[in-house]
């Protein structure tokens, strides 16, 4: 299967590597994000994917048991490329994932509305909602509620990276007798 590449990649996947979230540990304020836009969405599958240069990773998912996909069946791949949000209402009529694995086999894919998850300027990942069937287009309204969970994810990564230089320096600058 072929996916689109952002124009950016080599800087995207640096800025990925540079926060050290790929494989971490699973977090309270994203499994927070996922598990409203669950209830709010009334979707059975919502899912914070990071766009990671051979695979999709999840931060956080409600609906699914993967932990990360190859890259090549993302649909986030699009959502990372596209000038607004990513919505296929259809997967099974759609040229580009009705031969999905993801479509045509479990989770059974249908609808896949996705937003992009932005920090240090770039593109990394999508906040996404995923049904098993057609869903009708979001409205404008869902569309600003869901872009704005994807801005709290993409505030929480910032949040993790600040922490962690700020933990660092701390670490660097305590007197080691301190620790004796």
């Amino acid at each position: 299967m072929t996916y689109p590449i952002p124009h950016d990649e080599v800087a995207r996947l640096a800025v990925l590597d540079d926060l050290s979230i790929l494989d971490t540990r699973p977090e309270r304020p994203f499994d927070l994000i996922t598990e409203m836009a669950r209830d709010v969405f009334d979707v059975p599958m919502v899912a914070v994917s990071l766009v990671a240069e051979h695979r999709q990773w999840f931060k956080s998912t409600a609906g699914l048991c993967a932990t990360q996909t190859p890259r090549e069946h993302a649909f986030c791949n699009y959502t990372i490329t596209a000038e607004e949000d990513f919505e296929v209402v259809d997967a099974t009529r759609d040229a580009r994932f009705a031969d999905n694995p993801l479509v045509t086999g479990a989770p059974h894919i249908v609808y896949y509305c996705g937003v992009p998850i932005v920090a240090k300027g770039r593109r990394l990942g999508a906040l996404c909602i995923l049904d098993r069937k057609t869903r009708p287009a979001l409205n404008e309204v869902e569309r600003r509620i869901l872009n704005g969970m994807a801005e709290q994810v993409g505030r929480e990564i910032e949040s993790r990276r600040v922490l962690r230089q700020a933990l660092a320096t701390l670490a660097t600058s305590m007197d080691p007798n301190l620790l004796q």
